[in-house]
């Protein structure tokens, strides 16, 4: 064979390298994005792995599908909403509208509180950045509420709209998609048309996908949905959203540094799902340096199938369900948070079931330790009820080797500690399921309350601590 001139083969080299970098360009190039810029279609025109520089300015009705490796991230005042404004209002007595564009038929979604049963219709329409009301009937439009007549595709308000911006929200989510390695920074997110459990950034079916620096609000369902492997939600503001702030599941999840607050404005039953956050089938989720409050439903909620979860150094407040509540789920570690008045509801019960400042309930092999829970409603409390079995493990959901320890518990009233559990049940979760509690301390304004829960008593903390060792 001959063989080829070292020149030559230098040349092909060059060549060679010259095209790798062609490639590396080509698959790493940035765009920049102005308002006006039409975005989801730029994404469908350029390759795999593009930053998107988004200028400030305000995108309305975007809905993007990533590429893999695509990353989207914002100049100050860069703005993704899912709203129109509305204009063009004419008055009939004493009421406005004027036609929207949605688009097709009613479509509902979740279990809605009594007194806000149009909570389910993902539509939401603002004034001045602050949501109305949605009822179900125009006889019921009041200032405040409003109606969508979804044959002509006209909304009705009782409040004046000169002078205002009204804005109504018709856009399902502003990412979702498939895509893997994608990252999505520093936009303001906001005034989605989703459904309850989908979300304005919906991750579920990507993988490690980074959403950091974002304000996701005012959103109808979630704010922001994980699910797939490895999605990492980073200092963003999930504030405002009308049912939950964050959920979703998957795998190796990361939940660092977010402000979580105000979510379910649209009235959800947060028995079902809603409030601060819920995430259901994880392993090895963590989530830590949250601060989740003033939500309207528990703040740090996994229920169901979920494995291995760490809560560490979060802070809950003035939540109306639990500040960290694990149902019927599995090994987790819950340490160094603090954690006040939470779980004061909105339906006057105060029993261990209706929450507590941390809640454990039919799960197993759950370490509560190192965290400050102070004023809440009830303070670390253990729940065995019938919960059936996990139809992915085959096992009963059971309150096992649950351990209490070295956490300081302020508590005036109801339980500051204990395990209360179905009168249908037996005592086994108090006698064989290695339950324990040990090196608590208590700060409690009246010593000889009945402020602990054992066995279907109520003992002082006399009684508890010589019963149970000073459990």
């Amino acid at each position: 064979m001959k063989r080829l001139a070292p020149w030559f083969l230098l040349l092909l080299s060059l060549c060679a390298v010259s095209r790798g970098a062609n490639r590396l360009a080509v698959a790493g190039a940035s765009v920049t994005v102005k308002p006006g810029d039409n975005l989801s279609a730029l994404v469908q025109q350029q390759p795999p792995g593009t930053t998107f520089a988004i200028k400030a300015g305000v995108y309305r009705l975007q809905s993007i599908q990533p590429k893999s490796g695509d990353s989207f991230v914002g100049e100050t005042g860069a703005i993704l909403s899912g709203a129109q404004v509305l204009s063009g209002f004419t008055q009939s007595g004493q009421l406005w509208s004027a036609t929207t564009g949605v688009a097709g038929g009613p479509t509902d979604r979740g279990k809605c509180k009594d007194e806000h049963p149009g909570c389910h219709y993902p539509e939401d329409l603002f004034i001045d950045d602050a949501p109305l009301e949605r009822v179900e009937s125009l006889s019921a439009v009041v200032p405040g509420k409003w109606y969508l007549d979804y044959s002509s595709n006209t909304a009705y308000l009782a409040d004046n709209p000169n002078g205002h911006q009204v804005e109504v929200s018709v856009t399902p989510n502003a990412f979702s998609g498939s895509a893997q390695n994608v990252r999505i920074a520093n936009l303001t997110i906001e005034k989605y048309a989703c459904l309850a459990q989908f979300a304005a950034v919906d991750g579920r079916a990507g993988s490690d996908w980074v959403v950091e620096n974002n304000a996701v609000e005012l959103n109808h369902g979630m704010g922001v949905r994980i699910g797939g492997d490895g999605a990492r939600v980073v200092n963003n503001k999930l504030i405002h959203n009308g049912q939950l702030g964050i959920g979703g599941g998957g795998t190796n999840g990361l939940v660092d540094g977010n402000e979580i607050a105000f979510n379910n404005y649209a009235g959800y039953n947060y028995g079902w799902e809603a409030g601060g956050s819920k995430f259901a089938f994880t392993k090895n989720l963590v989530v830590r340096n949250n601060y989740a409050h003033d939500n309207r439903g528990p703040a740090l909620w996994t229920d169901i199938d979920n494995e291995n979860t760490l809560y560490e150094h979060n802070h809950t407040k003035g939540n109306l369900g639990p500040g960290i509540f694990h149902e019927i789920s599995y090994h987790a570690v819950i340490r160094d948070n603090v954690v006040e008045n939470d779980a004061f509801n909105d339906i006057n019960k105060s029993e261990p079931w209706w929450g507590a400042g941390i809640v454990i309930a039919a799960s197993s092999d759950v370490e509560v330790y190192g965290n400050t829970v102070s004023h809440c409603m009830n303070g670390i409390v253990g729940l065995q009820a019938q919960r059936g079995a996990s139809a992915q493990r085959g096992t009963p959901y059971l309150l096992r080797n649950l351990y209490v320890h070295d956490n300081v518990i302020t508590q005036d009233q109801g339980i500051a500690a204990g395990i209360v559990r179905d009168g249908a049940l037996g005592d086994a979760v108090f006698n064989f399921w290695n339950n324990r509690f040990s090196n608590n301390q208590f700060h409690m304004a009246d010593s000889n309350a009945k402020l602990f829960a054992w066995r279907g008593a109520k003992l002082s903390y006399k009684d508890w601590a010589a019963a149970f060792n000073g459990r």
